[in-house]
């Protein structure tokens, strides 16, 4: 459908996977929400490590809706986000829960070298750490997706070898992170209920740029990494 018409069923379509995924990513992530902004990080921060898990099968689940909607046209985002959460549980969890585990280390080591003194010294190399584990989970979420045929270690392995390669599209979607993450924390409704769907969608897309080389060539993907790089990557699974 081409003109006015079939420019308004896309962006109505869009509008309306973005909507969606926002309520599913808030229902399914609540015990994250209501202890993030409910309770005092300082006593409770260890219940929120725990429960942080819940994020790996949710933001699967909106990818998994945002590739049916680009590739197919799908809208039927409830079905598909609740099938990609439920199955995709096995595959995921195990990225998620060593993202929060080397996340808690971080955090522990450096709140120790601070009390040693030495805090200022360690902190440049503590975000540096944090910020490569987390782009890495993140592009590792999409790549898990798009990539059942690859193992775990050889999804991780390319993530963190293309989000460094391709470093424009990590600062992006980290700074998307950084901020909507920033508006939850003071303005959780608005944060919740309109920006988590259209920040994944923009994540999502970033991710997909950056893993463009591994990712099927029947998706009409451009490559643009050397073959040698696909070949190693094809061999690691």
């Amino acid at each position: 459908m081409r003109g006015f018409s079939g420019a308004f069923l896309n962006i109505s379509g869009l509008l309306y996977i973005m909507l969606a995924t926002n309520v599913m990513v808030a229902v399914t992530c609540l015990p994250v929400w209501m202890l993030a902004l409910l309770v005092d990080l300082r006593y409770s921060w260890l219940w929120v490590v725990v429960t942080a898990i819940l994020l790996a099968p949710a933001l699967a689940g909106a990818f998994g809706v945002f590739k049916r909607y680009s590739v197919e046209g799908s809208t039927d985002a409830i079905r598909t986000y609740f099938r990609v959460w439920a199955s995709s549980w096995k595959r995921v969890w195990p990225v998620g829960l060593a993202f929060v585990g080397f996340a808690t280390i971080l955090g522990l080591d450096l709140y120790a070298v601070t009390l040693w003194g030495f805090g200022t010294l360690a902190l440049p190399i503590t975000v540096v750490l944090a910020t490569l584990a987390l782009i890495t989970v993140l592009v590792s979420w999409v790549a898990l997706f798009d990539r059942p045929d690859l193992t775990r270690r050889a999804v991780v392995k390319a993530s963190l070898y293309f989000a460094v390669r391709h470093p424009g599209w990590s600062l992006l979607s980290l700074g998307v992170l950084a901020t909507v993450g920033s508006i939850i924390w003071v303005k959780p409704a608005i944060g919740l209920g309109l920006l988590i769907g259209p920040a994944l969608y923009i994540i999502w897309g970033n991710s997909r740029r950056t893993l463009r080389s591994i990712l099927p060539t029947d998706e009409q993907v451009v490559d643009e990494d050397s073959p040698r790089i696909r070949r190693q990557v094809e061999k690691a699974a």
